[in-house]
């Protein structure tokens, strides 16, 4: 036998593929979907399937098209009974069991009189190059609509409430929804812009779009018990009611009676075949979205405009037990979940199946069934999207200077979300009332309040808190470093990381003063002078200085000694910066150097070499670094050093004490784009960065870090690049 199915003829174009399983006779559902121009459908049969179906299909299709089409003009090609609509027979799926393969063991390996028997039209559809497949039942119909961006803190998302469902109460629910979070208004997110994904063109993040119908939606049997009317309708007409795009880290349960797959998701279209009907459908979007989150995928519930059939939920309540008892306890798992050494889609795929089978959430035929899937969808010539994995070594602390804004809840959550899109860990750090950390708890968002000196000041907590949040990661088992970063800084993850995975973490990284030079960016002055570049003896010279217990200084190379900062600063400094003369800069790292815990920190003469200063709106630390930073930031805290004056020397006291014969402390410095003209912190200067990095050969230039793009200044849409 052929080791591959032969496509069958006329069907060789189609791009756009919908797949229905049925055991009933033909609906006016199906009819419309067959309707749809580009798109063809495949009808999955099973034992039940009336023989006689397409005699029935055709005569309904013939009675439509007799009532639209008058009787002196031919049908066009798109009227023609049956032209795209090809019945998926028993015989021929029994014909599919006889291949080579792992495709059929797959076939061989679904049940009869399941939903997974489904599974067999998303193959047929895959092998005949389909770019999107609209996975429905046969009770409803569609209409493509646009999504929105919705901000969210927790990781389960209820989009009815966004949907603006009508009842007699606020709270409405998805099938599979899980239980313990039906009241919990945290899960409600809030959509705050819209960006149109239409389905015509090429779709970058959407992998699922779910549609659902505005009447007698697809909701669980408890739902159907309380004290609302039925069917819960939704406000198709309302201004403010848009599809929303679930956040990356979110997870939203979605069916099979009206779900659009895109290509690079199709391998996720698995139904598993060991759990009942009812629970099928949802347990395979939650598996598929623990995947997801590790690709550029997403999914995104959509209106609909259709109305379902009556549903008979006279069995429902048994058939979904496991809804109600395991769902909670399975997204617990799923955002748990990592296989480390899994590399590909279908490697995360096998492994994570494997571990839900050891974790009783499906049986062992599933995952025989996962295995057959992958080899099946390999051996008909489908290729599996990359991995664009979230990086779990490394946790992000965004550093919220200030906490007094009116939607200062609503930042704090929306940032977070922005970069939980790129690394598993992020929190919060900043000046919260209690009021605003209990707030953000709720939306499962772990903040860092207050300083060693209690004083909830800029200047100082940064360095501060970067400290709490490298003592709470040092033992993690997972954990390699702590990424610090104002919240109004934007990173450019992929520079950062050097496109990486995991992210590397051996060196400290950190950022320049401009983006034109890094004027010797945290750059070590003793290893700068013994260099045979003069260049960098130059620069090391000429922003670098030592300080004395005695209250006198001098250049780094000691050719010039002066009584006051004030002189070293008019006569030496090579850039100017009016926040060395003040009592928090200068004055305090005089303090530091007098200070007698600070006694280790001095050179062989009896000075304390400080490097130049820095913009230091983000630093990446390594945690093997966390109590030699911790030492160095108590230090600076105790003597009141300021943020930018204090962070280069907490480097450089990292490299004394941490530099050993065998290991040395580097710190790789990226490039910081940001500008002090007109368009500082505006939208045209994100622009103005995104331009330069996009020029020639010549011009083109890789930033690491955009400083400063405040929220609370361009709004939410702006951050989204």
């Amino acid at each position: 036998m052929s080791s591959k199915p032969a496509l069958v003829s006329g069907y060789e174009q189609c791009l756009n593929w919908a797949v229905v399983l049925t055991v009933s006779k033909p609906t006016k559902a199906i009819k419309r979907v067959a309707d749809l121009p580009s798109w063809c459908l495949v009808i999955v049969a099973d034992t039940d399937t009336p023989s006689n179906y397409m005699d029935v299909f055709h005569e309904l299709q013939s009675e439509v098209i007799g009532k639209n089409v008058s009787n002196d003009r031919p049908l066009t090609s798109q009227e023609q009974p049956n032209s795209n609509v090809f019945l998926f027979t028993v015989e021929i799926q029994r014909e599919w069991e006889s291949m080579k393969g792992p495709l059929g063991s797959f076939v061989s390996h679904m049940p009869w009189m399941h939903i997974s028997r489904k599974n067999l039209g998303y193959l047929f559809a895959i092998l005949h190059g389909a770019n999107f497949i609209f996975d429905f039942d046969d009770t409803g119909m569609m209409k493509l609509t646009n999504v929105s961006i919705v901000s969210l803190g927790a990781s389960i998302y209820n989009h009815h409430m966004a949907m603006k469902g009508s009842s007699n109460n606020e709270t409405s629910w998805a099938r599979g929804f899980p239980l313990d979070k039906i009241l919990d208004s945290h899960t409600h997110g809030k959509i705050v812009f819209q960006k149109d994904i239409p389905l015509q063109s090429p779709i970058e993040q959407v992998g699922v779009i779910q549609y659902f119908a505005d009447e007698n939606l697809d909701v669980d049997a408890l739902h159907h018990l309380v004290p609302k009317p039925l069917p819960t309708t939704f406000d198709f007409g309302g201004e403010n009611v848009h599809p929303v795009m679930v956040p990356k880290h979110g997870y939203a349960p979605y069916n099979s009676y009206s779900t659009i797959h895109n290509k690079d998701a199709m391998w996720a279209m698995l139904l598993p075949s060991t759990v009942s009907d009812h629970v099928a459908d949802i347990w395979r979007s939650y598996f598929a979205q623990c995947i997801f989150h590790d690709t550029s995928l997403r999914i995104a519930p959509s209106m609909i405009g259709r109305t379902n059939n009556d549903f008979d939920h006279s069995g429902d309540f048994e058939a979904e037990q496991d809804l109600y008892a395991k769902s909670g306890k399975l997204l617990e798992f799923l955002q748990n979940w990592d296989a480390p050494s899994a590399e590909s889609v279908p490697e995360r795929m096998e492994t994570l199946w494997i571990d839900l089978y050891e974790h009783g959430y499906i049986e062992l035929d599933d995952v025989y069934a996962v295995q057959h899937w992958l080899g099946a969808l390999k051996q008909i010539g489908y290729v599996f999207p990359p991995l664009k994995r979230r990086y779990r070594n490394v946790a992000v602390m965004g550093q919220f200077n200030y906490a007094h804004f009116p939607t200062q809840v609503d930042d704090v959550i929306f940032w977070v979300q922005k970069y939980r899109e790129y690394f598993h860990s992020v929190i919060a750090a900043g000046p919260f009332s209690e009021k605003q950390v209990k707030e953000l708890a709720g939306h499962s968002i772990e903040v860092i309040v207050g300083s060693l000196n209690g004083r909830k000041n800029g200047h100082y907590d940064p360095y501060e808190n970067l400290m709490v949040a490298l003592q709470h990661f040092k033992n993690s088992s997972t954990i390699e470093a702590v990424l610090y970063a104002h919240d109004d800084a934007l990173l450019n993850v992929t520079d950062l990381s050097q496109g990486m995975y995991p992210f590397p973490t051996n060196n400290i990284i950190a950022n320049t003063k401009l983006m034109e030079r890094d004027e010797f960016s945290y750059g070590d002055p003793r290893e700068a002078m013994i260099s045979n570049d003069d260049n960098i003896k130059y620069w090391a010279n000429a922003t670098s200085y030592r300080m004395y217990p005695n209250g006198t200084l001098s250049t780094y190379d000691n050719s010039l000694s002066f009584k006051s900062f004030r002189d070293l600063y008019n006569n030496v400094l090579v850039k100017n910066w009016a926040m060395y003369l003040k009592a928090y800069c200068s004055g305090a790292q005089m303090m530091l150097t007098k200070d007698p815990e600070s006694a280790k920190f001095l050179e062989k003469d009896g000075s304390m070499v400080f490097p130049s200063y820095s913009q230091a709106d983000f630093l990446l630390l390594p945690t093997k670094y966390a109590d030699f930073y911790t030492e160095a930031a108590i230090l600076h805290s105790k003597n009141n050093v300021f943020l930018e004056c204090a962070m280069p020397k907490i480097v450089d006291m990292i490299r004394q004490q941490a530099t050993t014969t065998d290991e040395k402390v580097t710190v790789r410095v990226v490039k910081l784009c940001t500008t002090f003209h007109g368009k500082r912190g505006k939208p045209s200067m994100i622009q103005w960065c995104q331009s330069r990095r996009n020029g020639n050969d010549n011009t083109k230039q890789t930033f690491g870090i955009l400083h400063p793009i405040k929220l609370n200044t361009i709004g939410y849409k702006a951050m989204d690049w």
